[in-house]
């Protein structure tokens, strides 16, 4: 059969279209998705418009069939060990959160130590239950004017823990305090940017506890307001929440970082009667001597920015300065603790230091065989989670 040369022309052009958005579905990266579409584009301008269009449904048939598959047989869940990666997303005004009401059940395999570094201690799998309100935040039910807004990263979000353990869950069940979680991780930045844009569109009838932990929370401050997506990132990102574009993604990542070595060397000690690993950054915090200076980090800044409604802050220490005295003789310091105090007593914000409550629930459980961090990562555990709730809610009483 033969085209007219517009018929021709849009058939391509057409098929082409098709083609791009079909490959937009593969979790390659841009580039090779732009090289491997110009190739092709010209191997259907060269079959014919018929012959391209048929290939280019086909190929875009096989997209969607696949995808599908994939869904159907969970394999684009399969590849996570955790459900904090899979349930992660996006809200134009609060930045990161996780997906709006969302009821999600998962059985985590390992902690992020042994995802990050391979330390070879595993605990045993254990289920993670993920609920979220419609801003994608970790609560049982919508905001609804509670007294305290918690804000802080995985730590308050709850990384590797089920719902029912959350410092915000334990907080309404076993002390009567109710409040709201706005949890993600993050640093000092996207906390100040999450507060302003929740405090826009609920109102300032709410007062902050603000977690701050030692490990990765210590960078230095500068005020930006979120960004608003682009439409043109906007339209990649759609593809990225398919089922198809996950999982092959993980396949190109996997097949790229077997060139590449791990990263850090985990520290594992055999504490009681099991052996618990720690992340390697996490000594060189725990001796840290070097002061932080304010005309750096300027958290002062960030503070005032959420004041009057910020009226506690908490410090979470890292794993090895909870455990340091089951794993080294050398002293301590806490220039983070320091540094944090003393921009905290400048602010006139009320400070309390969650390390001493975390070393002696350490020593109590440790006989019975039990720990208040998971052994195979960085975050507390259940137990960990109610041993802190109780100072947190004796401390948010007095505000």
């Amino acid at each position: 059969m033969v085209f007219p040369r517009t018929a021709r022309l849009a058939g391509y052009l057409f098929a082409i279209f098709i083609l791009w958005h079909a490959m937009l579905f593969y979790g390659l990266p841009l580039t090779i998705i732009v090289g491997l579409w110009f190739a092709l584009s010209i191997w259907l301008y060269l079959a014919g418009p018929a012959a391209a269009l048929l290939s280019a449904f086909t190929i875009a048939t096989f997209t969607l069939l696949l995808n599908f598959s994939i869904q159907l047989s969970g394999l684009d869940r399969s590849m996570y060990y955790r459900p904090h990666e899979l349930m992660k997303a996006e809200h134009p005004q609060l930045g990161g959160t996780f997906r709006p009401n969302t009821q999600f059940n998962m059985a985590a395999q390992f902690g992020d130590i042994e995802a990050l570094e391979k330390s070879g201690v595993r605990e045993k799998p254990h289920d993670i239950a993920y609920q979220t309100d419609s801003l994608g935040f970790r609560n049982p039910a919508e905001y609804g004017r509670q007294s305290f807004v918690l804000l802080g990263d995985s730590f308050v979000a709850g990384a590797n823990d089920t719902q029912s353990c959350l410092i915000g869950e334990s907080l309404r069940k076993d002390y009567g305090l109710d409040s709201y979680n706005l949890g993600f991780p993050g640093d000092m930045e996207e906390y100040v940017q999450r507060f302003e844009a929740f405090r826009r569109e609920k109102g300032d009838r709410f007062k902050v506890a603000l977690f701050l932990f030692e490990g990765n929370d210590f960078k230095p401050f500068s005020y930006r307001p979120i960004k608003q997506k682009k439409a043109s990132k906007a339209y990649l990102d759609f593809s990225k929440q398919s089922s198809l574009w996950r999982y092959t993604h993980w396949i190109y990542l996997r097949a790229v970082k077997k060139s590449k070595p791990v990263k850090g060397n985990p520290l594992v000690r055999k504490i009681g009667t099991e052996e618990v690993a720690f992340l390697s950054t996490d000594q060189g915090q725990a001796h840290n001597e070097t002061p932080y200076q304010e005309s750096r980090m300027k958290f002062a800044d960030a503070l005032q920015r959420m004041k009057p409604n910020l009226v506690q802050v908490f410090f979470i220490p890292n794993k090895y300065r909870v455990y340091a005295e089951w794993v080294t003789d050398r002293q301590l310091h806490n220039a983070q603790w320091d540094y944090l105090s003393q921009t905290a007593r400048q602010a006139n914000v009320d400070i309390f230091d969650l390390t001493p409550t975390l070393v002696e629930e350490a020593r109590r459980l440790l006989p019975q065989g039990q720990y208040v961090y998971w052994r195979d990562d960085t975050h507390w555990n259940c137990a960990g989670m109610r041993t802190v709730a109780g100072p947190v809610a004796q401390q948010l009483r007095l505000r």
